[in-house]
């Protein structure tokens, strides 16, 4: 063998030695690409219309640390959301006036907007009750899980189109769904 030979086996060795090393890092399966995934079967199993949905926008997968999933400006941003779809749910019910009970994507929409706000008021209260133990005391909170919000429109079982937003909170691991929530948007 000639003596460059050597040294040629032993660069081609280690460049494929390193690049498959680093071939197989980058293809693991990281928590924040399986939150997205995971957060996208949630929602295709938690609507009632599955094949109708068409997906907006997915947020990247962000941290959670203790127990209060959402921060400070996400619940402003919620509560316009809310306060702007529920201006225009009574408006088209002339303030609950003009409400047929028969209509199935009136009641749809009602119980979205109820259940909407059931949740926020949930997620402040909790806010400020934990805020309240603490005192002015600032505790680092640990790290408990991701946060994945998708933006998408679908059809009602009767074919009615809505546009919503879906929260998932998920577990460390990024493989449970812990909580969820959605909020209709206009």
């Amino acid at each position: 063998m000639k003596p460059g030979m050597k040294i040629i086996i032993m660069l081609i060795t280690a460049v494929c030695f390193w690049g498959g090393l680093l071939y197989f890092a980058s293809c693991s399966d990281s928590p924040e690409k399986r939150a997205v995934e995971i957060a996208e079967r949630a929602l295709k199993a938690t609507v009632d219309n599955p094949e109708s949905i068409q997906i907006k926008g997915i947020s990247k997968a962000d941290s959670v640390f203790g127990k209060e999933y959402v921060n400070q400006h996400e619940k402003a941003a919620l509560s316009m959301h809310l306060m702007q779809y529920g201006h225009k749910l009574m408006e088209e019910t002339d303030y609950f006036q003009n409400l047929d009970k028969d209509d199935a994507a009136m009641s749809d929409q009602v119980t979205r907007q109820l259940d909407a706000m059931t949740t926020l008021r949930a997620l402040i209260a909790y806010g400020e009750m934990e805020e309240a133990k603490a005192g002015k005391e600032k505790v680092a909170k640990p790290f408990n899980g991701w946060k994945v919000k998708i933006d998408f429109e679908a059809k009602t079982p009767q074919g009615k189109p809505y546009h919503s937003e879906y929260w998932f909170i998920l577990d460390k691991e990024a493989e449970i769904v812990v909580k969820s929530f959605e909020i209709p948007l206009l």
